[in-house]
């Protein structure tokens, strides 16, 4: 025999209207899409003003527009606070020049041998190497894997012809052997371009930390002559093709900063990365008018204004609940990674997203969107929000709870202080951190020395 019966049962369901789905987003977007997103936005909404400020209550971040370009951060070396000095005048005149150019680097290139006298297979080896190259003027690919077997003949010569065009250094494998054909295309040659060019290969590392000595006796040089081979390097391009691209996305923005001053440590937001965006009170008036007017061309009016009033007011709602958000999180992270906003990578303490979700009152998801593509500015260099969220890892010695940051800071001393004359291995730079108490893998050593931009034992012992 059959029974049926009902129940009741409670159960609570969150539904996301479509303003919380778009206020989501918006935390999401790093600076440059936001701004991407405004410009849209204005160019569909009548309503909506968007101009740029005229003062700021904070600081300006143009000169980050000059100093920082979106880097590949496993292969840089011309971030001015990791080397200690600006960037050249002619190096920020490069940079200035980045988001003005129209013209694209391959037309640029194609520009210049549609005026040379090359021999017809020559020629075309020159347009298939000028078509592989990416943004920054590199091979993706080997060169010689993107030519037919009749074609590699002529490399040679049509890599010589690429390395004789502007901009200088285009037509390489990475940025190391960029900056060695512009020193080549400069006259340098001989004895000095080989120390110049064990300089880029393999002593930036220990040029950073300081240890000029070091790299002096190495290159056999003296201290003088390296300064000045070193001084000439920062003169250089690390990306000579990145000049070509108009995508905003290559430019690191902050958006907020930490720094000490007189002392104390001051956040500052950085409100004129932003326009100031508002409703135009003419179409306020407007709307007041047709809503209370009779005519039903007016009423048909007023309904489209309506809507289009209710669009800009939710998205300059929604910019301030980003920049609130934004500056609730900065505020936390001054309080709670102290330390490393006063002494730097080695004190960053491991800390989570549901901490500092509980402290402002959110959930840990909206802490990941705010913190997603959004950058800080501080007396140690520009730094991902997200780096601030380090791991935690603990010393069996001391009983001490260290950030994998701090432990990866340890590992690059290691590596820049290791006087036995030759590299040392992941496996005994493993060793060496457990001596410190410090539990770490040799894959995870290997791991750290790849986000280091460290190469490994065997290219450092070339």
């Amino acid at each position: 025999m059959l029974t049926s019966s009902l129940s009741l049962t409670q159960k609570q369901q969150l539904k996301l209207n479509l303003q919380m789905i778009q206020s989501l987003e918006l935390m999401t977007l790093p600076l440059p899409e936001l701004l991407a997103r405004i410009d849209d936005e204005a160019s569909k909404n009548p309503t909506l003003v968007v101009e740029q400020p005229t003062g700021s209550k904070g600081v300006s971040y143009e000169e980050y527009l000059d100093k920082y370009s979106r880097r590949d951060r496993t292969e840089d070396y011309s971030d001015s606070s990791a080397y200690g000095s600006d960037l050249s005048d002619s190096h920020q005149a490069w940079l200035e020049g980045a988001v003005k150019e129209e013209e694209t680097l391959e037309e640029h290139l194609m520009g210049q041998l549609g005026e040379m006298k090359l021999e017809k297979p020559v020629f075309h080896v020159c347009e298939i190497l000028i078509s592989s190259l990416d943004s920054k003027g590199f091979f993706q690919r080997p060169p010689e894997e993107l030519l037919s077997a009749g074609d590699r003949q002529y490399l040679d010569e049509a890599l010589k012809v690429l390395h004789s065009m502007d901009p200088s250094g285009i037509g390489t494998r990475d940025w190391k052997e960029s900056l060695i054909v512009q020193a080549e295309n400069l006259g340098m040659k001989g004895s000095e371009l080989k120390a110049f060019s064990s300089l880029v290969n393999y002593y930036l590392e220990k040029m950073r930390a300081g240890k000029t000595k070091d790299v002096a006796k190495a290159l056999r040089m003296d201290e003088e002559d390296l300064a000045g081979l070193f001084d000439f390097l920062r003169t250089l391009t690390p990306y000579p093709g990145s000049r070509f691209s108009s995508d905003y996305d290559q430019l690191i923005i902050p958006d907020l900063s930490i720094k000490q001053e007189d002392g104390k440590l001051v956040m500052r937001m950085n409100d004129m990365a932003l326009p100031v965006v508002s409703v135009d009170d003419e179409y306020r008036q407007m709307l007041k008018e047709y809503s209370s007017s009779g005519d039903k061309d007016e009423k048909e009016a007023s309904k489209y204004l309506k809507s289009q009033v209710q669009s800009a007011d939710q998205l300059i709602n929604q910019l301030e609940l980003r920049r609130s958000t934004l500056e609730k999180v900065g505020r936390v992270l001054l309080e709670k990674q102290k330390a490393f906003f006063l002494f730097g990578t080695r004190s960053l303490k491991p800390l989570t997203l549901k901490e500092v979700a509980d402290e402002i009152g959110v959930h840990e998801t909206t802490v990941s969107r705010i913190t997603t593509s959004k950058y800080i500015d501080t007396d140690w260099g520009v730094f991902s929000l997200k780096e601030l969220f380090p791991s935690a890892l603990s010393n069996s010695e001391t009983g001490e709870v260290m950030s994998k940051t701090a432990v990866k800071d340890i590992v690059k001393e290691i590596i820049e202080n290791n006087t036995t004359g030759k590299p040392l291995s992941d496996q005994k730079i493993s060793d060496m951190l457990a001596e410190k108490g410090i539990s770490c893998a040799r894959r995870t050593v290997n791991k750290y020395r790849k986000e280091l931009a460290i190469d490994s034992s065997f290219v450092r012992g070339v």
